[in-house]
């Protein structure tokens, strides 16, 4: 994997590759040129290894020291570019980041000021530097997009593990509803409704065994047990009537439930659109839209390649219209098979149309009801 130490590793290699070649054509002696070749590269290569670990950054300041006081000792007109590569290693290592670059630019003028090294080496230092420099900032670049990577597969993996967790957890308070909900009801039932039919019952049983005896106190016990049963009928209407929820509201939710869940199951977008007073619904128009829009889902599953599904409802005047859309693509035609003509009766059962469209958009079924 390329990071800095490899990076200056590998510039300072290139960097004494073209010195030698430089100094080969110098009256250099070349015993001087092979050692002091090897002798970098060792040093290099030492540096490659301290480097994986930072705290052996001091002992890289040392080598890299040392390499540049060589360069001095051996000619810096011909070692320039290897003096002016180390520098560059030598002050990412020391200076502030932000100061990094005009650090580099002041050291380069003043060394060139000093020692005013000849054109060849001028040139080649600015390639090599420019090289170093523009490696190095799309290396701090691909390091940070790495982590950022990382940063979110780690999001990721924690809101998947939180989505698994949300949907156990709605499952569960589901059942724990249910079961709450069914309990209270069976309570009230019994507390309000099943004392006193338990008693009518009771009066009716002693009104028969007095009733040859003492007619008169017999039917007085019936007409109370009457008047108790009327009462508890009573009792189980008005609780219906609280318990009932407003069918408008509960057919919605239960669209709105049966997109999610297949949105979730199948992995596409399904959701409701509405638009205009719903309260026009009826029941049984409801109920239609219901079915239609379950025959709609199996269809997409079955015989599209659809990522999308929306239910539209508009009410409009003395209109409603019920669009069931996907996005599916295909090129073949389409036939009304059992499901769409099971569409086409229950719309035709509540008095209103149905329409059948497919183009290069997907697949539309179209309700229009009157009310």
């Amino acid at each position: 994997m390329m990071d800095k130490p490899f990076l200056y590793f590998l510039t300072k290699i290139i960097a004494t590759i073209a010195s030698v070649i430089v100094l080969s054509s110098t009256n250099v002696d070349i015993t001087v040129i092979v050692i002091s070749t090897l002798s970098f590269a060792c040093i290099f290569v030492l540096e490659i290894l301290l480097g994986r670990v930072k705290k052996y950054n001091k002992i890289i300041m040392v080598t890299i020291s040392v390499c540049m006081i060589a360069c001095f000792s051996l000619g810096i007109d011909m070692l320039f570019p290897l003096l002016m590569v180390l520098a560059i290693h030598l002050l990412d290592l020391t200076i502030d980041s932000k100061m990094f670059y005009s650090i580099i630019l002041v050291v380069f003028v003043l060394i060139v000021m000093t020692f005013s090294p000849g054109i060849t080496s001028i040139v080649l230092t600015l390639v090599l530097a420019a090289m170093l420099l523009l490696c190095r900032i799309l290396l701090a670049k691909y390091l940070l997009y790495n982590e950022i990577q990382e940063a979110q597969k780690e999001v990721i993996v924690e809101l998947n593990q939180k989505i698994l967790d949300l949907r156990s957890l709605t499952k569960t308070v589901k059942y724990t509803t249910s079961i709450e909900e069914r309990n209270r009801i069976a309570a009230r039932i019994h507390d309000q409704v099943g004392h006193g039919i338990s008693g009518s019952i009771i009066m009716l049983e002693a009104s028969m065994m007095i009733m040859k005896d003492n007619p008169e106190k017999a039917t007085k016990s019936i007409e109370k047990a009457i008047s108790n049963l009327r009462a508890g009928v009573d009792d189980i209407r008005a609780s219906l009537k609280e318990e009932r929820v407003d069918h408008f509201q509960l057919d919605k939710n239960d669209i709105i439930r049966m997109l999610e869940e297949f949105q979730v199951t199948y992995n596409r977008s399904a959701k409701l659109v509405t638009s205009g007073n719903l309260d026009f619904l009826t029941t049984q128009i409801w109920g239609c839209i219901h079915d239609n829009m379950k025959e709609c889902m199996t269809n997409v599953l079955k015989h599209s390649n659809a990522t999308e599904f929306i239910v539209s409802i508009e009410v409009i005047k003395k209109i409603i219209k019920v669009d069931y859309k996907d996005n599916g693509t295909s090129k073949e035609g389409f036939e009304k098979g059992t499901g769409l003509e099971s569409i086409e009766d229950r719309t035709l059962n509540c008095k209103g149309r149905c329409f059948f469209n497919k183009s290069e958009k997907g697949f539309c079924v179209t309700n229009i009801f009157t009310y």
